[in-house]
């Protein structure tokens, strides 16, 4: 593990203004996560990106597998997918850190396309010096604007391109082509995340995967781990937990704004997920405003 990355990463981070644990920099898609307390379970549906821990430890749960991640390990995401994840160790003394990069699927087109041993399918090898490196460059870059400004691209292809070099290769390197099934499946999520409360139809999302409606269905599955409507609901509870714990909107409206047309169901999808009903969650976010 880089202790000049987690040093970049703790000066920059302890100069902004806390946003939830969650520093927003000036490079499209590149976060900083900097906590000093445990969190709560958190439920998301990350778009495709790498994670590295930096100090402390995480637990992520995608479908049915579970992983603790710690201080150097990489998290590579490929895939429009759910995800459970939990911070286990942090505190002010010794915070849990960590920076998270959004792929950039012409990024990876461009190198897929243009450098030969990236189209090839390389052999996957360690990249862990090499990409900690770049990572370390580009943070160090993001108060000296001038320089970021001018080195910025370069660095987000040279992350990419050892990334297309590791053992996450070839999944990787699928989001670079436009037929194949994780871009074609990611056409159709970006639909329901556009607008998660319109009823999900089928036909429209397959078109739009330009699938039929079996191989939409197996692809849909396999590249998400749930099904559309149950990725739809995904997408409805976290949008509903977002505007109970800030906009103090009653239960009825937050299910209905989501697109439930039942309380009482949107009540116990809510409870399923979060292990507790919305009421509570309400409550909670009503008492931390007095």
């Amino acid at each position: 593990m880089s202790d000049q990355l987690k040093q970049a990463v703790l000066r920059y981070t302890g100069d902004q203004p806390e946003r939830g644990g969650v520093t927003i920099t000036p490079v499209h898609g590149l976060y900083l996560v900097r906590r000093t307390t445990s969190s709560d379970l958190e439920y998301t549906v990350e778009q495709p990106l790498i994670c590295m821990v930096l100090q402390g430890r995480k637990q992520v749960t995608i479908g049915s597998g579970t992983l603790s991640y710690g201080a150097g390990d990489t998290l590579i995401v490929t895939g429009n997918v759910p995800m459970a994840s939990r911070i286990g160790q942090a505190s002010i003394a010794k915070p849990y850190l960590a920076l998270a990069l959004d792929l950039d699927t012409a990024v990876i087109k461009d190198l897929v396309l243009s450098t030969p041993e990236v189209h090839r399918a390389p052999a996957a090898r360690d990249i862990g010096e090499d990409l900690q490196d770049a990572l370390h460059r580009l943070v160090r870059l993001l108060d000296r604007p001038e320089s970021l400004a001018v080195l910025k691209d370069g660095l987000i292809r040279e992350i990419h391109y050892w990334l297309l070099s590791g053992k996450s290769g070839s999944a990787v390197r699928n989001l670079g082509r436009p037929d194949s099934h994780a871009r074609r499946i990611a056409r159709a999520v970006s639909l329901l995340r556009a607008d998660p409360a319109r009823p999900a139809q089928i036909e429209r999302l397959a078109a739009a995967a330009g699938m039929s409606r079996s191989a939409f269905h197996l692809h849909f599955r396999a590249i998400t781990s749930l099904s559309p409507l149950q990725f739809q609901k995904h997408l409805r509870l976290m949008a509903a937990r977002r505007l109970i714990l800030s906009k103090g909107k009653r239960i009825s409206e937050v299910a209905f704004e989501v697109g439930y047309e039942s309380v009482s169901q949107f009540s116990r999808e809510y409870a399923r997920m979060y292990g507790q009903p919305p009421i509570m969650d309400k409550r909670a976010a009503s008492d931390r405003d007095e």
